[in-house]
């Protein structure tokens, strides 16, 4: 197992996959922005990361989103990943059912100054809440990215004022090219805080922990390093 867990968090990602294996070799990479760091302030494009963790075996939706610094709109590359479902399952494509949905849209100048906008105003440019804990059975966004040559990095924990009165998921919604529903909130007293104990986990799956952070440089992301495997807390079970 620990093997396996090495390599579930070994490799940096190159950005958003529909590739199931690539995604779980990735994960923690692209959580942390790792690819967007390191093209932050080299080309003068603003590019922007949002990840919605709603129990990370049942559903997760990303959004990253690539300023046009001539034209003033922006590229958005939506992914939406469910529990598996088998009847999606074809001979051509085993990974079909883990594939999720991938859907694409381009923003007007308008619609992308409305975005920046709203990110402002809900504080994703603001530092995150130090030593922030977030368990994959949780509901939680994360938000990083580069702007105007400087990167940022957030999160909006539920439940919390922060995730309640942030104004970016509407936003979201009206503009979502996947055509796949956003899952409901539990109630905020039964909202996971932590992972679940042995005890209590029923249908198997990867279970796992981030904490947020700054690194050496003053920098907020993940703490430890995301590839190869560090200092993150990840306890697991067999993925399938």
């Amino acid at each position: 197992m620990a093997a396996g867990l090495l390599a579930l968090a070994g490799c940096t990602s190159v950005g958003p996959t529909d590739n199931p294996v690539a995604r779980k070799l990735t994960w923690f990479s692209y959580l942390n922005g790792d690819d967007l760091r390191m093209r932050c302030g080299k080309d003068g494009t603003d590019r922007f990361r949002l990840v919605f963790n709603a129990d990370y075996n049942r559903h997760v939706r990303t959004y990253d989103v690539v300023g046009d610094p001539e034209r003033g709109g922006a590229a958005v590359e939506a992914h939406v990943i469910e529990a598996t479902d088998l009847a999606r399952i074809t001979p051509a494509d085993p990974f079909s059912a883990a594939r999720g949905r991938k859907a694409t849209l381009e923003l007007s100048a308008a619609q992308y100054a409305s975005f920046i906008g709203r990110l402002r105003e809900d504080g994703a440019f603001d530092p995150p809440p130090n030593g922030l804990r977030l368990p994959s059975n949780g509901f939680y966004w994360l938000i990083n990215g580069c702007r105007s040559g400087q990167w940022f990095f957030t999160a909006y924990p539920y439940p919390s004022s922060r995730f309640t009165d942030a104004g970016f998921p509407d936003l979201l919604r009206s503009i979502d090219p996947t055509g796949v529903a956003f899952p409901g909130l539990p109630e905020p007293e039964d909202a996971p805080r932590t992972l679940p104990s042995s005890g209590e986990v029923a249908d198997g799956g990867v279970f796992f922990e981030i904490q947020v952070g700054r690194d050496g440089q003053g920098h907020y992301g993940l703490v430890g390093p995301t590839a190869p495997f560090g200092a993150l807390m990840l306890s697991a079970l067999p993925a399938d």
